[in-house]
């Protein structure tokens, strides 16, 4: 059975290995580095939450530049809330969508216009019930929720695949809209194992900082 703990540095590690190592199966160490940093991200509690949300947001907003069409998502649990940014974004002229999980075989996500009223899917989420379904082909920029990345832009994901899926299809049909995350500076971790149809962030934005350069527009 393996010992599993955080190093001083707060990388994960199990055994003395670094659950980066190519040692470690990548499945299983997807699944323990999340519940990692999960804990990390419900550890800050919800003032500092709303607090390190808003700081990230503002600088997101440099970020999203002339992009008129923008994917966002509306939070769930403890991710990093980017409402503040999609209603200024929105106020500013750009055209805000948000991810219809859907039934689709496939699991490749589609986008509707933001706007109440919302109801509740399956997973827990807000989704829009008025809907206009564009692809994410058609956005110009797609801001993706995460669970954590390194500063290759590398994605760790919920782990249901959708948000993967459609990066890779966006990849293989060579559409690429920036692909932006925005997650709290705690879910940064030294190497994420990459899967070959893994497709990089474009930049990574926190409360302190931008991470740019490893994912071509």
């Amino acid at each position: 059975m393996n010992l599993w703990f955080e190093a001083k540095d707060g990388t994960a590690q199990v055994e003395g290995a670094s659950i980066f190592s190519p040692d470690v199966e990548g499945i299983d160490a997807k699944a323990r580095l999340r519940a990692v940093l999960r804990r990390r991200r419900r550890q800050l509690g919800a003032g500092q939450r709303r607090r390190l949300s808003v700081r990230a947001c503002a600088r997101a907003r440099a970020v999203v530049g002339r992009a008129r069409r923008i994917g966002a998502y509306l939070p769930h649990g403890f991710e990093l809330d980017p409402e503040w940014l999609m209603r200024r974004l929105e106020r500013a002229g750009h055209d805000i969508y948000v991810p219809l999980v859907g039934r689709r075989s496939d699991q490749v996500l589609r986008f509707t216009r933001w706007r109440a009223p919302f109801l509740t899917n399956r997973y827990g989420i807000r989704e829009p019930r008025r809907r206009e379904i564009i692809k994410a082909s058609e956005l110009d920029l797609i801001i993706v929720p995460l669970v954590g990345f390194d500063e290759r832009g590398t994605r760790l994901g919920q782990g249901g695949g959708h948000y993967d899926r459609t990066l890779a299809h966006l990849g293989r049909s060579g559409l690429r809209p920036q692909r932006v995350g925005l997650a709290f500076e705690c879910q940064r971790v030294a190497l994420l194992p990459r899967d070959r149809h893994d497709v990089p962030l474009t930049a990574v934005v926190t409360e302190d900082r931008v991470y740019r350069g490893f994912g071509s527009a």
